[in-house]
């Protein structure tokens, strides 16, 4: 499935769940239609079918792709022997995922996706306020905002407080950026914050949840 046949289903989805949960106001409701009819079109339909039963549906030309939106596209290639497991550098091959974050800081980015996966954006602190667990810096498509010296700020900052809850000390709010094929993505996942171990890690379903992340993103940001 290409990009063009991405975009007309994804369009209608959209336009159905925009329907479906008009005025409703619930957020998860929506996200939870959108899901729901994008995997039934996908598995049930060919992409020539659903753009003849939605004629509006039609391929808009497409922003140009940030960060995630690239790790839609990319797919992973194969590992050359000895290449480092933990995702490409500038101009090198893009390496498959794996199980678990490896390298650098593994333990606090491991620990950072495991937020993402499970957690809502912010906790209450038990006194009438909340406590900002993580920012999602990207928009809804894939893009991020250039920092003064060009450069992409994270897709996603996880907050320092958020650590200390799970036991964890980082001295500075943890940026995650996704790179191509989503090879620094961990395929695992555990909920850390209630107490889970790595015993307890399970598939990380990633790219439902980064749909959900980036509509956030723009429901927060429109």
């Amino acid at each position: 499935m290409d990009a063009r046949d991405r975009s007309i289903i994804a369009q209608v989805a959209a336009k159905v769940a925009g329907s479906v949960c008009c005025g409703s106001g619930d957020i998860d409701k929506y996200l939870g239609c959108v899901e729901a009819v994008h995997n039934d079109l996908v598995e049930r339909t060919g992409v020539g079918i659903v753009a003849q039963a939605f004629p509006g549906a039609v391929a808009v030309a497409a922003p140009p792709p940030g960060p995630t939106q690239q790790s839609v596209v990319a797919a992973p290639a194969p590992r050359p022997a000895g290449g480092a497991p933990n995702g490409p550098q500038l101009g090198q091959k893009i390496y498959p995922r794996v199980d678990f974050c490896v390298g650098k800081q593994s333990d606090e980015k491991q620990a950072a996706w495991n937020l993402l996966a499970f957690q809502p954006n912010e906790w209450s602190d038990g006194n009438g306020g909340t406590i900002k667990v993580f920012e999602v810096k990207e928009h809804g498509d894939g893009s991020t905002d250039l920092a003064k010296s060009g450069k992409n700020f994270p897709n996603f900052s996880v907050m320092k407080e958020a650590f200390t809850h799970m036991g964890l000390n980082v001295s500075n709010n943890v940026g995650l950026w996704v790179n191509d094929g989503d090879s620094n993505v961990p395929l695992k996942v555990w909920d850390q914050a209630s107490g889970q171990t790595q015993a307890d890690a399970v598939d990380f379903p990633w790219d439902s949840r980064r749909s959900e992340l980036q509509q956030y993103a723009y429901q927060t940001n429109r």
